[in-house]
């Protein structure tokens, strides 16, 4: 329980990259996807068919990668691990040199210095978690669930990448673009938004950076669509 006048922070923000992170380019890669078939004059069907395999493609592609990267930041933490408490079990006059060296650092001199490093070596696990912290620059806290993470990542993608293709079903091509772009740059600028939640940004700053990077990929695919489309009917 939290106590009058505490601060309380936010402990589920380290999955926000992965929810982000498959949201954001769910949504862009695929509306520039459809952007540029869009542009290259292509129909309904080919865009449909074009979005749709991006969309199951890319949520696996993104959810597979995000889950192995992130089991192997697992696997470098518990090697770490069993590194540091090996040598604290075998080397512990030079552990505590490099706990003494971490807090000189810090400004620790003196009797405090002596005190502090007496505190954190008089418990090994405090002490083997200091180390961890200082030294290899990971906390278990900061590690994310591979499993997690992959999922969250696969159906961010999903969902998002599902959006740009809806208007496609029941629109022509142009109309269709037109509200996918529209749909889509409004929920890049939503998510822009929810993220300072756990960022602590200005809101408005980070809502018109996620519209200016879908805005950016999707003219840049819609008009290089159309110029391929020119450049090969001039050429075949």
């Amino acid at each position: 329980m939290k106590k009058k006048g505490e601060v309380s922070h936010n402990t589920n923000g380290k999955y926000i990259r992965s929810l982000i992170f498959g949201f954001n380019d769910g949504t862009v890669s695929n509306l520039a996807l459809v952007a540029g078939l869009s542009g290259a004059m292509l129909g309904n069907k080919v865009v449909i068919l074009g979005g749709l395999a991006d969309m199951i493609a890319g949520a696996i592609s993104m959810g597979l990668g995000n889950y192995i990267a992130t089991k192997s930041q697992v696997e470098f933490y518990r090697h770490e691990y069993q590194r540091e408490k090996e040598e604290i079990k075998t080397l512990p006059k030079l552990e505590i040199k490099e706990i003494e060296d971490i807090y000189r650092k810090k400004g620790f001199r003196g009797k405090e210095l002596a005190m502090v490093v007496k505190r954190i070596t008089s418990n090994k696990k405090r002490w083997l978690n200091v180390m961890m912290e200082e030294e290899i620059g990971m906390t278990k806290r900061g590690i994310e669930n591979p499993v997690a993470v992959g999922l969250m990542t696969f159906g961010a993608f999903l969902l998002a990448a599902a959006i740009p293709v809806i208007p496609f079903f029941v629109l022509p091509v142009k109309e269709a673009l037109v509200l996918a772009s529209v749909t889509c740059m409004s929920l890049l600028f939503a998510v822009g938004v929810a993220k300072t939640h756990y960022t602590g940004r200005d809101w408005l700053r980070s809502g018109i950076e996620m519209v200016v990077i879908g805005a950016i990929a999707t003219l840049a695919s819609y008009y290089l669509g159309d110029f391929f489309n020119n450049y090969l009917t001039r050429v075949l």
